[in-house]
C-alpha cells in the first residue's frame, strides 16, 4: 500500500465551540427544552394537579421529559467536544469539522483561483456559526462557511465560481500560510 507524502504544515488551527456565542446559547436552549417539562414533572407528580389543558399520564410525561432531557444533553455535548480542524501545506488546505465532516477534505492548490482573510458578518451573512449551508440563493452569492466564532475567515474563490468561508482567530498566521502555499504554486508552474 502506497503511502501519502507528509508536508511540513504552514498552519495548523484547532478552534472548539467553547469560546463562541453557542457556548451561551446551548444552556439557554436546553433549559427551554427541558425547564417546562421539569415543571410539568413536579406539578403532576410532586404537588398531585395535571399540568396543561389535556395532561398526559404521569409515565408519558416521565417519558417525554427523560426523552427530550437525553436528546438535549447529547446536542449539548456534541457542540461542548466538535472543533473546526485546519491544516495548510504544500498540498493544500486540508480541514475537517467532526460534528459535520467526519473525514478530512483537502483542497488541493490548483483549485484557488485567489483568496482573502476578511471581516465577515456571521449571522448577516451565513446564518450563524458551525457547518453553514445557506439556502441556494445566498449559496451562490456567499458560498459555503466553516466557522465556530470571531468575524474573521480565510475567503476562498474556487476557479469554478464556488466561494467557501472558513473561520480563523489567527489571520496574520493563516494569511502568511496561504501567501506560501499560492507562491509555491507560482514556482510549480514555471
Amino acid at each position: 500500500m502506497e503511502s501519502k507524502k507528509q508536508y511540513k504544515p504552514y498552519f495548523r488551527e484547532e478552534q472548539r465551540f467553547s469560546g463562541s456565542p453557542i457556548k451561551w446559547i446551548m444552556p439557554v436552549i436546553f433549559a427551554i427544552s427541558v425547564g417546562p417539562l421539569a415543571y410539568g414533572l413536579y406539578q403532576q407528580l410532586v404537588l398531585g394537579k395535571p399540568w396543561g389543558d389535556h395532561p398526559s399520564s404521569n409515565e408519558g410525561l416521565i417519558l417525554t421529559f427523560v426523552f427530550v432531557f437525553l436528546l438535549m444533553t447529547g446536542l449539548w455535548i456534541a457542540f461542548s467536544l466538535s472543533k473546526l480542524q485546519v491544516t495548510i501545506d504544500a498540498e493544500g488546505i486540508h480541514y475537517r469539522f467532526p460534528l459535520f465532516i467526519r473525514k478530512w477534505r483537502t483542497i488541493k492548490k490548483e483549485q484557488i483561483a485567489r483568496y482573502e482573510v476578511r471581516k465577515y458578518s456571521p449571522i448577516l451573512e451565513y446564518g450563524g456559526w458551525g457547518y453553514r449551508r445557506r439556502p441556494r440563493i445566498r449559496a451562490r452569492r456567499n458560498g459555503i462557511a466553516l466557522n465556530v466564532s470571531g468575524k474573521i475567515g480565510l475567503q476562498l474563490y474556487f476557479a469554478d465560481g464556488r466561494k467557501m468561508l472558513i473561520g480563523t482567530r489567527r489571520p496574520d498566521a493563516i494569511n502568511r500560510a496561504m501567501k506560501k502555499l499560492m507562491e509555491e504554486n507560482d514556482r510549480d508552474d514555471d
